[in-house]
């Protein structure tokens, strides 16, 4: 079909002429699936068929009598006017059949992808061009396709970690390579291209590898880590530019390009797997060699506990050859373990047993084994799980050995020093007091800044710090800080009893830490408060014994939203902080009774005891005098004592020999009556634990095996309380007078309290221990050495702290003399 605008008489007479024709002729331009344009030499439209009308979207205006520009996009018009211009004015130029492609544009204003086949003609005397349009859309969609393809595999190919050569599969020729393939020979691209493969490789291989060249063609490739690999006897390296041998892992593929079969070779560098392997072999070596030489008992245990390797001190363990156990179904049928009370240990609760449960090693577990021979051993075994690759427990490894001799002693030893166990189990080492308590004075003050400076940190919500009721044993709360106020309303109203049986009282009860991770879990967290606590964000809680010797001075009980807080080493923080607390308290607690209007005097009757100056001055028929305490370091109590009428040589020897004293010397002699110096160390004494308690000793005098002392108690004191701990050392010690004593202290005494309550515990220890040891006398009657040894520090130590307390003592006096007069 053919439109004829009114504007255009040219195109009516060619249409018109065009009517005259054969009617074959239209039919076949007229029903061509191609659409065909014919223009004359300024470039309009005077002919197009159905096909270019379909192609264009031309249907109601109709092509004929348009520019051939408007079939294209704007931004294209000028550069194709052009082009079509110089085909038209170029005589040089061959026209019939150029072809072209153009983006064309639709009537809706689409764009199209076309190919033009131009040829020139002649029509009744006018010169006209005819184009043969075609869509090649989608053509050039699968071209940029196979373009884009083609790119990203190549790529894909330049930049894969392992080296990649191209090769001819007939001649073995190196065609292409990758960059890998350039970094592991260190040899450039065109260094490469050329090679024979066979090149590749070690020299006196090279005719090895033509061979598995040839095979992997002929296999269509084979992949280097399968179990086919062709090796031919040998291990497969490249060569190196400087000539160093890589070991490599080969995969190669066969493939048809371009009409000829390729050949690619995937070469990966295995020279750490190479190198990982020979620290395998070398650590299997050394395992074996270790097993065999080892002088301690080791076996490999199944996960069903079948033994599969033991070396020979299991066998001599177990007094049966190495063969015969492992022929053995089960060496529990032949072999019994017991427990330290003789009881037999199932096997289901033993240590293999633990391990395969809990997937951790355990280390010294101890038991008594019965021998083959029906002999028995203590045997100290170590056990630890094996994991396989993927995650499964493969082995269970067993070492042991014979501790028989080592038990016999320890048994002997601990027989020996039995009265002593209370002793070797004080911690010897004491941290100073942090500042923040260092400033503080009271009890009420020490709780408070301990409560503050936690729930200040952002690692904690909360803390407080409460108190065992009785008789209930619940726990009622003293002091907090950032609590929650219903939560708080809750703590303080609830039932002891419902707080009896929860970590902080288990705490006070144990006086060692309890940690509860999950409060939402954990039975021990009261019912009562777990909603709240909930609903506040807590999620776990540790409760802190604040505990000084013997004495509990209640629970610290610290709230975190972490289910992970409270990790070992934070408990072990907790544990210094609490003796560091119950410290503080305990001095707070002492310095009481320097203060306070009125206290109390026990009185205890010790003759009937076995303390050491009752038996002392009984079997040297003399007189023990206490004149000062001085507590030290690590529990220790130096006594400075007057003996009358004693050698003073039988005195410290018998003193030396008692196991809860540590030195012992003479300070001064004179002819009926010397000062000694006496250090007694541990809790087994009495002045120790009633000091622990807030008391001290005021007096104490024996003579010829009888004697009392007298100590001083705050007016709030427990007295029953007192006496039990005095009563615990010495069971046969009695109360014997207990009375109230009210005082008015003097204004020089006042003073005293004062400048004293400004020292620290090392400074006033060391000024009287000095003071006592005659330090100030002339000529000194000990050296600041022998001192600082009594007090169990360093002599710079010493000195520094006695500089100290007279710098302080000084200040006193010069700056108060007024008061003072």
């Amino acid at each position: 079909m053919t439109h004829q605008p009114d504007h255009n008489p040219g195109s009516e007479e060619f249409t018109a002429h065009l009517g005259t024709e054969t009617t074959f002729f239209r039919d076949l331009v007229e029903n061509a699936l191609d659409g065909f344009v014919t223009l004359d030499s300024s470039g309009t439209i005077v002919f197009s068929n159905r096909a270019a009308e379909r192609l264009f979207g031309w249907f109601d205006d109709g092509l004929v009598g348009q520019s051939i520009v408007e079939l294209f996009p704007d931004r294209l018009r000028d550069a194709y006017r052009a082009s079509f211009q110089q085909l038209v004015h170029d005589d040089s130029q061959e026209t019939d059949h150029e072809y072209v492609e153009r983006i064309g544009l639709h009537k809706d204003g689409s764009e199209l992808s076309l190919a033009f086949s131009f040829y020139e003609h002649q029509y009744d005397g006018k010169r006209l061009f005819t184009a043969l349009v075609r869509d090649i859309s989608e053509r050039k969609q699968r071209e940029t396709e196979l373009k884009n393809t083609k790119e990203k595999y190549a790529k894909l190919i330049e930049t894969a970690p392992d080296a990649i050569f191209i090769t001819d599969a007939e001649t073995g020729i190196i065609e292409d390579v990758n960059q890998a393939a350039v970094s592991l020979t260190s040899k450039s691209r065109k260094e490469l291209c050329g090679l024979h493969q066979s090149e590749l490789h070690p020299p006196e291989q090279e005719e090895q590898y033509t061979v598995i060249f040839q095979e992997h063609v002929e296999r269509d490739g084979v992949r280097g880590d399968s179990t086919d690999v062709i090796q031919h006897g040998v291990n497969q390296y490249i060569i190196h530019d400087n000539g160093e041998r890589i070991p490599v892992e080969i995969s190669s593929g066969v493939t048809e390009l371009d009409d000829k079969t390729i050949g690619q070779g995937i070469f990966r560098d295995i020279s750490d797997r190479e190198e990982r392997k020979k620290e395998l072999r070398h650590e299997r070596d050394l395992t074996e060699r270790i097993l065999e030489t080892s002088p301690i008992a080791i076996g490999v245990f199944t996960p069903d506990r079948q033994l599969v390797r033991a070396n020979e001190q299991v066998a001599e363990i177990l007094g049966v050859s190495v063969n015969q156990l492992m022929r053995l179904p089960s060496l529990y049928n032949d072999f019994t373990l017991y427990d330290s009370e003789n009881r037999p240990i199932d096997p289901n609760d033993g240590l293999l047993a633990e391990v395969i449960d809990t997937g951790l090693p355990v280390y010294d577990y101890e038991a008594v084994l019965e021998r083959a021979d029906e002999e028995r051993c203590w045997i100290s075994l170590n056990a630890a799980p094996l994991w396989s690759p993927d995650g499964e427990l493969e082995y269970i490894i067993l070492v042991g050995e014979d501790i028989s001799d080592r038990k016999e002693r320890e048994e002997a030893i601990e027989q020996h020093r039995d009265h002593l166990k209370t002793l070797n189990r004080i911690n010897r080492l004491i941290r100073e007091v942090n500042q923040t308590l260092v400033r503080t004075t009271t009890r009420n003050e020490i709780e408070t800044s301990v409560c503050e400076r936690l729930a200040a940190s952002d690692l904690y919500q909360d803390a407080f710090i409460g108190e065992r009721s009785l008789p209930s044993g619940g726990i009622e709360p003293r002091t907090g800080a950032n609590m929650n106020g219903i939560y708080f309303d809750l703590l303080d109203e609830a039932d002891s009893a419902e707080t009896s049986t929860g970590g902080a009282a288990e705490a006070i009860r144990t006086q060692e830490l309890q940690l509860i991770r999950s409060i939402e879990s954990d039975p021990r967290f009261p019912d009562l408060l777990r909603e709240e606590a909930l609903a506040n964000g807590y999620r776990s809680v540790l409760c802190v014994p604040l505990v000084y010797g013997e004495t509990t001075y209640g629970v610290l009980v610290v709230h975190a939203s972490r289910s992970d807080a409270f990790s070992e080493r934070e408990q072990a923080v907790f544990e210094e902080l609490s003796e560091t607390i119950g410290y503080a308290i305990h001095a707070a607690e002492s310095k009481k009774l320097l203060h306070t209007d009125s206290h109390y005097e026990l009185t205890f009757d010790l003759t009937e005891t076995t303390a050491f100056f009752i038996t002392a001055s009984a079997d040297l028929q003399c007189s023990i005098t206490l004149e000062d305490l001085v507590p030290s370091t690590n529990k220790e109590l130096l006594y400075y004592i007057t003996l009358e009428n004693a050698p003073v040589d039988s005195f410290l020897e018998m003193a030396r020999q008692q196991s809860i004293v540590k030195k012992a010397r003479c300070i001064s002699a004179e002819s009926e009556s010397s000062l000694l110096e006496i250090v007694f160390v541990g809790a087994s004494t009495s002045p120790q634990v009633l000091i622990e308690r807030g008391a001290r000793i005021k007096h104490a005098k024996v003579t010829e095996g009888t004697g009392s002392f007298v100590a001083e108690a705050p007016a709030d004191a427990d007295i029953r309380a007192l006496t039990d701990a005095v009563q615990s050392i010495h069971p046969n010690a009695h109360l014997t007078m207990k009375q109230e004593i009210k005082r008015s202290l003097p204004p020089l005494r006042r003073q005293h309290a004062r400048i004293t309550h400004q020292l620290t515990d090392r400074q006033q220890a060391s000024l009287t221990a000095a003071y006592n040891a005659g330090f100030f006398e002339w000529p000194r009657e000990s050296t600041g050495e022998e001192v600082a040894n009594s007090l169990g520090v360093s002599a710079p130590t010493f000195h520094q702290h006695l500089r100290a307390s007279e710098r302080k003592l000084l200040a006193a006096f010069f700056g108060e003399a007024e008061t003072l007069d």
